[in-house]
């Protein structure tokens, strides 16, 4: 900037053109603003440019008064030391000066502007140049909008340029309130329409030329010249004329204004079927910005009768253009569709690929004009889902919507759980997953995170701060929470996602360690499910209920315990909440999706032609809580879907497929304050549940007179849950979409990992199924190098020796074995067996020591009938776990469970043994020859007088146990 020192005060006191400048660039994300650097005179200007730093200049402005050289001498010395530096002049505005510059040698300036101390109009000149530069790359290359400015009087363009770009940029802050989030804003921003300036009918014509595909309108004055730098008396009169003609031959709708000071001019205009502004006017710029409001299709669009111009309706968004387009007259649409105004205007909003789609379909595809109307709205409620996937958006009570599927409430963490199925939606948008298979739309459950400051504020406005170190129990934990309150302005952003609802939600817990590497939580805190209720307030304090009994669950007994076991600090666990739309559909009386699974992207115990990098599934009919508490489920590799150990006879499928299926009972009445997160779920026999409309999708039929399975839903018979439609027929490519989806995973995350997924088939007919990411979590590495030369270990030696084994070495100063007695245990006292090792475990706890532990069946199991169904923490001093199946005893490990997830978080050796199916040994009578520490009529505990040999290898899957 070269100035007086008065001229330069006014910019950066009174305009604050360096502030204005800066926050523009930061607003965009840009880092690096353009910094002003002020001198006063010519030669304090040309020592700058010749100097050290003469490649830090990209603009030249220059008042008309410079010292001692004149300005026009001055910017052709710039010229032909500097070419690519754009020099611009600013002059003030007299008759006498600008007869001086009538008559000079203008070729080495850009442009000149008339100045009148506007702050405003240094943003301009910039804008102008920046617009200039990015105009092939944004207007060709990406579709961004433009509005041509043809104008050769310096005067009446440095008065309209300050007001074009503030009524776009004005417009354009308005339409940033659509975006989710920062990032959505930065490219809203970034597509504004640019301004392009023609001083001469020559480069009017040849920018239409290039970016006519991208007018929203032109801007021209009626006399100028015909090349730059013409003498003004060679101005021809009537150039805007001819240019007006010239544009409205090949584009009869492009919007254009003619603007004169010549009031005669008007009828000429109105001939034409063009707008006027008279130059003189005193309400020039407001009805500048009227005209532009109205025939660019900027600001709000309005739709008016035809005959009597009368406001018929007006959107501010896509939201009212979604509703608007249903009920505006017809010869309303056709008259804005035929003009390519609809597309134009969501052009302008930087919605190109709506735009594009709008834009290229043309009423003669249509056989009436509600088949246009359809595709429009179809088309905006498509873009509108889009634009909801793959953010997360912040959440906003005034422009919260069914179409925001990712949302936060809060500045805080969004927590493990929270921050997993962020991932995920921006996974599914960077793979382009939610339309890729035929008849099934990939996607998360539309959800809303309470971010953990929230947590603090309940903690803190109700007093609970003592709970943290008081030793009471859960259920008066629980009712001190229930009973208090959440904040305001909580419950008021609560109010506006209830009235968005549409099904029941799932509340789940989202805390800072949850889902983390090496220590998952997976499980430990809690869940619960919430019905839909017509009566909102009814809802509401059901919701609010839900929240509270999750921030409770983190002060719960298990999940103190869990913290202790992994050296975290209660006071430094905080809770997020994740509220889900629940998956599935409604079914007399009770909601559930059609499959619920767990998918790993590693395989530990892989059988036949399985291989470990291939993975593993377990599903189940209803709601997931069957599969991640360990119950029957179906097990099968996605690779190999064909192949199912469970159903390669009929015997096997019937004694080891599902028996039972969760739903949520959605009277709200079922909803209590309760520790157990199931209360209001309800468990059913399958064969109890034949009529539920998505048993014809996973059901199969035992055939007592053939003594064979059928592979229908609509036979008499026992029901199988066998999946065969899906698995055997491919349904639903559920295999394909699995082994895509743990790979994508397993590369993002540059580890194993386990996820959590949903299916809902019970759709209407011609609609997509929906597979639903519920959570991803990693799974801790079992990489170790350390490997044993098995060829020289006597495995006959041993007391226990597993050929499916997890873990990490060696494992030393062990001298004390708990085992179930196999001669007594009796499957229906697998609680008594459970509370008995709790109080093992306690007492190993207070005496700082680990065991190992042996039992029948699955561990963790919610189904007390397929194993003992201890919490984790009942057993946290276990460093071996040992799965032993019996004679008459066989269950599939735990694989899918959060108990095993934890288990192998921790470094647990992880055994499975089948000795009466020649798979591993368990030597029983050598335990039983020993004295025990104690005895009881389920449980026998032994010590040894040194520690026992103990080595699992991660490497080779095998493990083995014996007397050192």
């Amino acid at each position: 900037m070269i100035c007086s020192s008065y001229d330069a005060y006014t910019l950066e006191e009174d305009g604050r053109i360096e502030v204005q400048i800066y926050k523009e660039y930061v607003d965009l994300n840009l880092s690096n603003p353009p910094a002003f650097t002020w001198v006063t005179s010519s030669a304090e200007a040309l020592s700058l440019l010749s100097g050290e730093n003469e490649s830090d200049y990209d603009l030249i402005i220059s008042m008309f008064n410079i010292g001692d050289m004149d300005v026009f001498e001055f910017s052709k010395i710039i010229k032909i030391e500097r070419p690519e530096i754009p020099f611009v002049l600013l002059t003030h505005f007299s008759k006498e000066l600008y007869k001086k510059i009538e008559n000079a040698d203008k070729s080495a300036i850009d442009y000149i502007f008339s100045w009148h101390g506007n702050a405003d109009l240094i943003l301009a000149i910039i804008k102008l140049f920046e617009d200039r530069m990015n105009a092939d790359s944004d207007i060709t290359g990406s579709g961004v909008q433009s509005i041509l400015l043809v104008e050769d009087s310096i005067r009446y363009y440095s008065t309209y340029l300050p007001a074009i770009y503030k009524l776009v940029l004005q417009q354009s802050a308005e339409f940033l309130k659509e975006a989710l989030n920062e990032q959505q804003q930065k490219l809203r921003k970034r597509a504004r329409p640019k301004i392009l300036l023609a001083t001469n009918y020559n480069e009017a014509v040849e920018i239409y030329e290039k970016y006519k595909e991208n007018l929203l309108g032109v801007i021209s004055d009626v006399a100028f010249i015909i090349n730059k730098n013409d003498p003004a008396s060679s101005e021809k009169l009537d150039a805007g004329i001819d240019l007006c003609k010239l544009i409205k031959h090949d584009d009869p709708h492009m919007p254009f204004l003619l603007q004169s000071s010549q009031e005669s001019m008007r009828e000429v205009a109105k001939e034409l079927g063009v707008g006027f502004l008279e130059k003189y006017s005193k309400t020039l710029l407001i009805e500048l910005s009227e005209y532009i409001s109205d025939e660019f299709a900027f600001g709000d669009f309005v739709f008016r009768d035809l005959s009597s111009g009368e406001i018929i309706g007006k959107a501010k968004d896509l939201k009212d253009l979604q509703q608007l387009v249903m009920e505006i007259p017809e010869e309303v649409l056709l008259f804005h569709g035929s003009r390519n105004r609809l597309s134009k205007w969501m052009f302008s909003r930087g919605l190109f690929s709506l735009a594009a789609k709008v834009k290229a379909a043309h009423q003669s595809h249509f056989t009436n004009t509600d088949q246009l109307r359809e595709f429009i709205v179809q088309q905006i409620k498509e873009y509108r889902i889009v634009l909801g996937h793959g953010v997360v958006a912040r959440f906003d009570r005034n422009s919260y919507n069914s179409y925001i599927w990712f949302a936060r409430l809060g500045e805080g963490s969004l927590g493990g759980k929270a921050r997993g199925i962020a991932f995920v939606n921006s996974m599914l948008q960077k793979y382009n997953l939610l339309n890729k298979y035929e008849g099934v739309k990939i996607m998360i459950p539309r959800t809303v995170v309470i971010a953990t400051d929230y947590f603090d504020e309940f903690i803190k406005i109700n007093g609970l701060q003592y709970v943290i170190n008081s030793e009471i129990s859960d259920d008066e934990i629980l009712s001190e929470f229930v009973s208090s309150r959440l904040p305001e302005n909580l419950v008021s952003d609560l109010r506006v996602f209830i009235n968005n609802a549409s099904g029941p939600l799932a509340v789940r817990s989202s805390s800072k360690l949850e889902d983390s590497h090496f220590q998952p939580f997976a499980g430990i805190y809690s869940t619960y499910m919430i019905p839909h209720t017509k009566n909102k307030d009814q809802m509401l304090r059901l919701l609010g209920k839900a929240i509270k009994s999750v921030y409770a669950s983190i002060y719960f007994a298990s999940s103190r315990a869990y913290l202790i076991a992994t050296s975290n600090l209660l006071s430094e666990e905080k809770m997020g909440v994740v509220l889900q739309d629940v998956v599935g559909t409604e079914d007399n009386g009770y909601f559930f999706p059609t499959i619920s699974g767990v998918a790993r992207s590693v395989n530990y115990y892989p059988i036949g032609s399985e291989k470990a990098e291939e993975g593993i599934v377990n599903i189940a009919f209803g709601l997931g809580k069957l599969v991640v508490e360990g119950g029957k489920t179906l097990r099968f590799s996605p690779s190999h879907p064909k192949h199912i150990l469970q159903l390669s006879t009929p015997q096997l499928t019937l004694r080891d497929t599902q028996n039972e299926m969760y739903a949520l009972d959605l009277k709200p009445e079922e909803f209590k304050t309760s520790v157990d997160d199931a209360v209001n779920l309800k468990k059913f026999d399958v064969n109890s549940v034949k009529h539920f409309r998505n048993m014809n999708f996973v059901a199969s039929t035992w055939d007592m007179q053939s003594q064979s399975i059928i592979d229908s839903n609509l036979e008499e018979g026992r029901k199988l849950i066998t999946f065969s439609h899906i698995l055997k027929y491919d349904t639903l490519p559920l295999s394909q979409i699995l082994c895509d989806l743990l790979r994508i995973c397993h590369k993002e995350m540059n580890s194993a990992v386990e996820i959590e997924f949903a299916v809902n088939m019970d759709v209407p007919k011609g609609e997509d199924a929906v597979f639903s990411l519920l959570q991803i979590r990693p799974i801790t590495g079992n990489n170790d190098n350390k490997s044993l030369d098995w060829n020289s270990i006597d495995t006959e030696k041993s007391i226990i020796y597993a050929q499916k084994a997890l873990g990490i070495g060696a494992i030393e100063n062990i001298e004390d074995i708990v085992y179930v007695r196999e001669s007594n245990f009796d499957s229906s006292h697998t609680l008594e067996i459970a509370d008995e090792i709790n109080r093992l475990n306690q007492k190993f706890k207070e005496e700082d020591k680990h065991y190992i532990l042996v039992g029948p069946g699955r561990w963790g199991s919610s189904d007390p009938w397929l194993g003992i169904p201890i919490k984790w923490p009942q057993i946290s001093e276990a460093k071996v776990i040992v799965e032993c199946g019996m004679e008459n005893y066989r269950i599939e490990p735990s694989q899918g469970t959060h108990f095993f997830q934890n288990l192998t978080s921790f470094g647990v050796g992880y055994l499975t043994v089948n000795p009466y199916m020649g798979d591993g040994k368990m030597d029983f009578s050598t335990l039983d020859s020993f004295t025990p520490e104690y005895e009881s009529k389920y449980i026998r505990h032994v010590k040894f007088d040194k520690p026992l040999f103990i080595f699992v290898d991660g490497r080779k899957n095998k493990a083995i146990i014996k007397l050192d």
